[in-house]
């Protein structure tokens, strides 16, 4: 018998009733290792409704709060003052992430249709794009603690593996 057929015919004349209503547990916790998720997106970027929000507000509920954190990290690597006001601040979390053994990283970011560069910020209102490998060299290179053996996620349009030669790139920072 599968479910609730025999031989391919129902057992039973209707569907069984269930009596009260659906309710979700008043408290979870699951046993796992610390764990932080990042959200590095272009500044100016809207990520309101972005779906690492979603992935945020599903795990929360599941750790202590001493084991779990989710962190915004807003990048502009366009001029030497935003480049080095986000170093400041990927230190920062750097340091106070180090002690997570899971860091798990999403980039959210627009790519150059027809070269597959990544946007990297604004000088003046106006987009900046850059070579994979230059884009994420900058965003990780403070991040370097955290990122040796996280999971990374990219939000990204697909242009970036579309094109060849940004493909190749992201492949080569990805085995670094």
């Amino acid at each position: 018998m599968k479910g609730f057929y025999s031989q391919g015919l129902p057992v039973l004349a209707h569907p069984p009733l269930v009596q009260g209503t659906f309710q979700h547990a008043t408290s979870s916790q699951v046993a796992s290792l610390p764990t932080a998720l990042v959200h590095l997106h272009l500044d100016g970027l809207q990520v309101g409704h972005a779906q690492v929000n979603m992935m945020d507000s599903y795990f929360q509920p599941y750790f202590p709060k001493s084991s779990y954190h989710f962190s915004h990290l807003a990048f502009n690597l366009t001029t030497e003052e935003s480049l080095r006001a986000y170093e400041k601040e990927a230190m920062d979390l750097t340091h106070f992430l180090s002690s997570f053994s899971r860091v798990v990283l999403f980039l959210t970011t627009h790519s150059d249709e027809e070269r597959g560069d990544l946007f990297a910020g604004q000088i003046d209102g106006k987009p900046v794009a850059s070579k994979v490998s230059e884009c994420l060299q900058l965003l990780f290179n403070p991040l370097t603690r955290i990122v040796r053996g996280a999971d990374i996620i990219f939000n990204v349009c697909g242009s970036v593996v579309t094109v060849q030669e940004s493909f190749n790139d992201l492949k080569e920072v990805a085995h670094k």
